[in-house]
């Protein structure tokens, strides 16, 4: 009987033990998932400092609603008026970074113009060619509201995902970015680049002048895991 006894007692005591210890390593798991939530990975310098001037450029910061930012859960963002006057085109940038990529799923023109009553016209994919060289893949959308004076608006977006750029929203759409980024030790991050005008000629002109500006913000992956 006294045999049984200790066994029993002995039993228990693993069983505290053990939810006792699966209780500390939670915790600690969760004090670093907090840590790294609340700490994000940030762009190489704030978005707020990129360039109001870019060739005949010149541009004014036009605030977002708290709501909107709320909404877009970003770590950091610029949503900027430019002006040429030389060619007397209007457009916006709106730059949008966040180092937790589930952050960005669903947030794109195909879905955010629509349901601000935007109607979709058109959708075309482009490779924009930089003074460099360089290819840059970008979708050109268009839409209308309708109303008596059909408003019109032309929508240039890609994006950065760990410096490489695309403009397919599904290159991190799938199971893996959809958990939160845990890891320091590999860059990783998406930033979406949103360019909108009354006109193509006029997205383009400025997104060939913007691109190779935005690249020094955007964080390269470090290999030696620092």
């Amino acid at each position: 009987m006294m045999k049984l006894f200790k066994s029993v007692w002995f039993h228990v005591f693993l069983a505290c033990s053990l939810l006792l210890l699966s209780g500390y390593v939670y915790k600690k798991a969760a004090l670093r998932l907090d840590a790294l939530v609340k700490k994000p990975i940030p762009p190489t310098a704030p978005l707020s400092t990129f360039p109001y001037e870019a060739g005949s450029w010149r541009g004014q910061d036009q605030p977002l609603r708290e709501t909107v930012l709320q909404v877009a859960g970003n770590d950091d963002y610029i949503n900027r008026s430019y002006h040429n006057q030389e060619l007397d085109y209007y457009v916006n940038l709106y730059v949008a970074f966040t180092s937790q990529p589930r952050n960005m799923l669903g947030h794109r023109p195909q879905v955010c113009y629509p349901g601000a009553g935007w109607v979709p016209d058109n959708i075309e994919k482009q490779d924009l060619e930089l003074d460099s060289g360089k290819i840059i893949p970008v979708l050109i959308h268009t839409f209308h509201k309708p109303t008596p004076e059909q408003t019109r608006v032309v929508v240039l977006n890609y994006y950065i995902i760990n410096g490489t750029v695309t403009s397919d929203h599904r290159d991190f759409s799938g199971i893996q970015w959809r958990l939160l980024t845990l890891s320091r030790k590999r860059v990783r991050y998406v930033a979406q680049v949103q360019i909108s005008a009354s006109s193509a000629t006029a997205v383009l002109a400025f997104a060939k002048e913007i691109a190779p500006l935005l690249q020094p913000f955007m964080p390269v992956e470090n290999k030696d895991g620092v």
